[in-house]
């Protein structure tokens, strides 16, 4: 998406929160679980490569995830906003005995953004049931590092890298207002379309990122009355 087009997207989100009868802000935290199909298979074939035995101690586990939406009602049923997640995860690949240890280590940071659009399918009084169609791109930054200990010598290596890629959430979520206020309860499924890891440098890598699986957690927020 070039700067031209980043700019008509967000003229016209601004032209319909102008429009919009209700504004609401909200923030989200809760947790997901992470696809990484190549970064496990990097694993898989370094365990084969090295020398000596290695144990995956860690392979990218559910971690805890926060964000947040600003979102206007655009018609009684239809809800529109920019959305904003937080992820992070890792692997870990080791070994160690007398002689020595070894660690190899992935960790990853992904920032979400994207555009939210709701409809609303249930309301009864306070409570309200909304499903939601978000899409967006996700910026990662991963670390790769590597130590061996054996005696009295030390070998490390850190490199970084970085992907950008699309993704989509269908998402449910059911909240209760009262007054001002707002919390509930949402679960979706991200949906990323893998992105290329590059170095700092620019040079592109066969491996890709992919944040896919299933996402759960509460939110809570300010909204105005009659929302």
């Amino acid at each position: 998406m070039n700067r031209r087009l980043l700019i008509l997207f967000f003229c016209f989100t601004a032209g319909l929160f102008a429009r919009a009868q209700k504004l609401e802000f909200v923030l989200t935290g809760g947790s997901g679980s992470f696809a990484m199909t190549d970064i496990k298979k990097l694993n898989s074939d370094l365990q084969e490569t090295v020398p000596f035995p290695t144990k995956l101690t860690s392979s990218f586990p559910m971690t805890f995830q926060f964000g947040g939406y600003f979102a206007a009602r655009i018609t009684d049923h239809f809800t529109l906003g920019l959305i904003y997640a937080y992820n992070s995860t890792g692997s870990r690949v080791a070994s160690g005995d007398y002689s020595g240890t070894y660690y190899f280590d992935n960790i990853l940071t992904g920032h979400s953004f994207g555009l939210l659009s709701g409809y609303r399918v249930y309301q009864h009084k306070s409570l309200r049931v909304d499903l939601q169609a978000n899409l967006g791109v996700v910026i990662t930054n991963m670390e790769m590092k590597e130590d061996l200990h054996v005696a009295d010598t030390s070998i490390s290596s850190s490199y970084q890298y970085s992907s950008t890629g699309f993704y989509a959430e269908p998402r449910c979520e059911a909240s209760y207002s009262w007054k001002y206020l707002k919390a509930g309860l949402y679960l979706g499924y991200y949906l990323n379309a893998a992105g290329k890891l590059q170095t700092d440098e620019g040079q592109k890598t066969t491996t890709a990122t992919s944040w896919s699986g299933i996402r759960f957690g509460i939110l809570i927020g300010i909204h105005q009355a009659g929302y």
